[in-house]
């Protein structure tokens, strides 16, 4: 019998198997409940909030690649739960809002994203749920500086 893998007594592998774990639990509720990728969904809760919003706006707030922020709001777009529009300084770019449909459809996706996060935090006390959330936080800010190191030890390289 040979030894257990390396990567299982990680910290990050924990981490990263639980968010797994919980992102494709959602992409399966959110598809069969509302026919809605978790990309979909979370271009549609960025356009609800900034609205209206150019392409380029939305693709910076949400750190995606322009490709697939288009490719995803054209998509949007022949579904009709996002509308473009003329932009109303700038001939060159539109400006995206939610059609009625796509405001209906963000409403629906937001109280199944509440039923299932009530379902999880169900999973622990108030205290455990909000020791997580900040240990998440801590870990994320750690993450992110690690990052940062990376990118200056490349960029001296």
């Amino acid at each position: 019998m040979t030894a257990t893998p390396a990567f299982l007594s990680l910290l990050s592998y924990e981490v990263n198997s639980a968010s797994d774990a919980l992102r494709r639990s959602a992409a399966l509720r959110f598809r069969r409940e509302h026919d809605v990728s978790l990309m979909e969904w979370r271009t549609l809760a960025l356009i609800e909030h900034l609205q209206p919003v150019t392409l380029r706006a939305l693709t910076d707030y949400s750190s995606t690649d322009k490709a697939q922020i288009s490719r995803i709001v054209s998509a949007l777009v022949e579904r009709g739960l996002v509308e473009r529009r003329a932009h109303s300084t700038d001939a060159r770019s539109a400006e995206l809002v939610l059609t009625a449909a796509g405001r209906k459809k963000v409403k629906g996706l937001a109280r199944t994203a509440q039923l299932r996060d009530r379902s999880f935090r169900g999973e622990l006390n108030a205290q455990e749920a909000d020791q997580l959330v900040a240990m998440l936080r801590k870990l994320k800010a750690k993450a992110i500086a690690m990052i940062e190191e990376e990118d200056q030890a490349q960029a001296q390289a």
